[in-house]
Order: C-alpha cells, then structure tokens, then sequence
C-alpha cells in the first residue's frame, strides 16, 4: 500500500513537472509550442481519421452481410466529408504550420542574437555575460525547433492526400465517375433523347404530309 502511494505521488510528480516544463516552453516561445503543439496534434488526429477509414472501407468490401447499395452509400458519405470537411482543415494546417514556425523562429532567434549583440557590445562581467550567452543560444535553440516544428505538419499534407486517394476513387465511383464523365454522360443521353424526338417528329411530319396527300386526292376524284 505504501509502494502504491509512493508510485502514485511519484508519477503526479512527474506530470507537474512536465507542465511546468511545457509552461516554461511555451512562455519562453512567447506561445509558439503550444500552437505548434496543437497544429500538430489536429494534423496526426485526420491522418488518424483517413487510416480508420479506409481500414473500414476495406473491410465493407470484403463483408458478406453489406449490400452493394449500402456499400456505395456509405462510400459517398465518406468522400463527402472528407473533401468538404477534412481535407480543407488538412490543407489549412499544412499552410498554418510553416508560416507560423517560421515567423516564431525569426522572432525568437532575433531576440536571443540581439541579446546577445548587446551582451558582447557592452563592458559587462562574466558572470552576467555567461547568463546573456545561455539565455541567447537556449531562444536561438528554440528558434531551431520552431522551424523544426512548423515543416511537420507541412510534410503529413502530402501524406494526408495520398492516404485519402482511395476515399476519393470510391466516392466518385460510388457517384457514377468523375463529374466530369458524368456531365459528358449527361450530355450524350440528353442529344440522344433529342435526336430520336428530332426522328419522331420527321416521321409524324412524313405521314401527316401523306395523309394529307391522300385525302387532297380523293377530294380531287370526287
């Protein structure tokens, strides 16, 4: 009981002291980490989303107890969403990512190199210039890992889409094809329905001008 107590407190410990590492990060980055942080977290959380779901959309294809229908249904829904909820918040985080690392890194190494300019154009003592040097170097270090952070997201943008291809391939089958194919679809129906009404139309025209033929010769021999 004691042992559990003591594991308990050690491990609250712990985590008190990783927020207060994290707060000191985040304070010292003037809120870059944690915004870094959540952009991050929201792109790994939609890779997560398109693995799930083309994990499930390959399982309904090889379940017995799914129909067809249903199958196309439920592959339109998921194309659906991710090409009008998903993949816009993706690409955004894709482009949010590296502007904002790289505008913190610049922000934050500026300072720390003007910090430290200033420490060696002044006539101070060791210690306060060894202080000045470490406090420079550690912005200039979080400067690296600013930029460090903001390339992340940018490069699960591309792995997002590609990963999301088969969303996209099933939703637009599910659909009839590429809109594209289907509008030409469309077209071709509607100029064949038109050109066979075009058909009828001559051939109605063709027997009324018989029959009206026909009866201006009877009138004719009566």
């Amino acid at each position: 009981m004691v042992s559990l107590i003591f594991c308990l407190s050690g491990g609250k410990e712990a985590v008190m002291g990783l927020y207060a590492r994290f707060w000191r990060y985040s304070i010292d980055t003037y809120g870059g980490a944690p915004l870094l942080l959540l952009i991050n977290l929201v792109q790994i959380a939609i890779l997560g989303w398109v693995v799930s779901q083309a994990l499930r959309a390959q399982a309904e294809r090889v379940a017995p107890g799914i129909s067809s229908e249903a199958r196309r249904i439920r592959a339109a829904r998921r194309a659906e969403i991710w090409q009008k909820q998903v993949r816009p918040v993706a690409m955004t985080m894709m482009l949010l990512g590296p502007g904002l690392g790289l505008g913190m890194s610049t922000l934050v190494g500026a300072l720390g190199m003007g910090a430290l300019g200033d420490a060696m154009g002044t006539q101070a003592g060791a210690e306060v210039l060894a202080q000045t040097m470490a406090r420079a170097y550690r912005e200039i270090s979080y400067a690296y890992f600013l930029m460090v952070g903001g390339t992340f997201p940018m490069l699960l943008g591309p792995v997002i889409v590609l990963a999301a291809r088969r969303l996209d391939e099933e939703g637009s089958d599910a659909r009839g094809g590429d809109p594209e194919e289907v509008l030409l679809h469309t077209l071709k129906s509607l100029l064949a329905v038109t050109e066979a009404q075009a058909r009828r139309a001559q051939a109605d025209a063709a027997r009324m001008h018989a029959l009206l033929a026909e009866t201006l010769q009877r009138g004719a021999a009566a």
